[in-house]
C-alpha cells in the first residue's frame, strides 16, 4: 500500500513539475520571443506612403491579421493637399456607398449606381475584424461613425487592377488598400490587405 501511495505522490510531483516548465516555456515564448510591434509612423511609412506628408499627425496602426499575409488598420489626421499624395501612390478610384457593418466587413461599389435599376454593378467588400474576441477592434477605428465619407480604393489580383478583375480568373496574390477620408475631420482611415492565394 505504501508503494502505491508512493507512486501516486511521484506522478503528481512529475505533472506538477511538467506543468511549471511548460507554463515556463510559454512565459518565455509570449515574453522573449514575441517579435516587438512595429510604431505606428514606421507601418505608416512601409504600408501607406513614405516619406510621411507633412500634415499627417497622431498616426494610430494595429495589425489584426498576419497569417499568409497581412491586414493593417490606420487612422490618422492629413489635410486635403496631401490626402491627393495618398491617392495618387497608387492607381486608386473614387468608390461610392460605403459601409462598415458589424463583424468588420467593409464593403463599397467602384460606381455609384449605373448598371440595371439603378443599382451598380461592381461592389466588393473586405473584412477589417472579425467577430473573434482576438482581433476585435481597437477603440480608434470607428469607420461606421461616418456618414458616407469620401473614399478610394485600389485592388490588384494577379496582374487585374480594379473592376478589370470581374469575370476574370486571376492567380496570385490580393493587394487591396482602401482609403477613406472626412474633410470636416480631417482625418483618414487607411486599410492595407494583402493575401497570397
Amino acid at each position: 500500500m505504501k508503494k502505491r501511495h508512493k507512486l501516486t505522490a511521484h506522478i503528481i510531483l512529475l505533472l506538477v513539475l511538467l506543468n511549471c516548465i511548460a507554463l515556463l516555456f510559454i512565459f518565455a515564448w509570449i515574453i522573449l520571443l514575441k517579435p516587438p510591434k512595429t510604431p505606428p509612423s514606421a507601418a505608416f511609412r512601409q504600408y501607406v506612403l513614405s516619406p510621411i506628408p507633412e500634415s499627417v499627425t497622431n498616426i494610430r496602426a494595429d495589425q489584426p491579421q498576419k497569417f499568409r499575409g497581412y491586414r493593417y488598420t490606420f487612422r490618422f489626421n492629413i489635410n486635403r493637399d496631401d490626402l491627393a499624395l495618398l491617392i495618387n501612390s497608387r492607381p486608386f478610384m473614387r468608390v461610392w456607398n460605403v459601409k462598415y457593418e458589424k463583424y468588420g466587413h467593409l464593403s463599397w461599389y467602384w460606381e455609384r449606381g449605373d448598371g440595371n435599376y439603378g443599382i451598380p454593378k461592381y461592389g466588393s467588400s473586405i473584412i477589417c475584424y472579425g467577430s473573434s474576441s482576438s482581433i476585435r477592434e481597437p477603440g480608434w477605428f470607428r469607420p461606421g461613425l461616418w456618414d458616407n465619407p469620401e473614399a478610394y480604393a485600389f485592388c490588384k489580383e494577379g496582374d487585374l487592377v480594379n473592376i478589370e478583375r470581374f469575370g476574370k480568373d486571376s492567380s496570385g496574390p490580393t493587394n487591396i488598400r482602401v482609403l477613406l477620408y472626412n474633410e470636416k475631420e480631417g482625418e483618414a482611415y487607411y486599410i492595407v490587405h494583402y493575401s497570397e492565394k
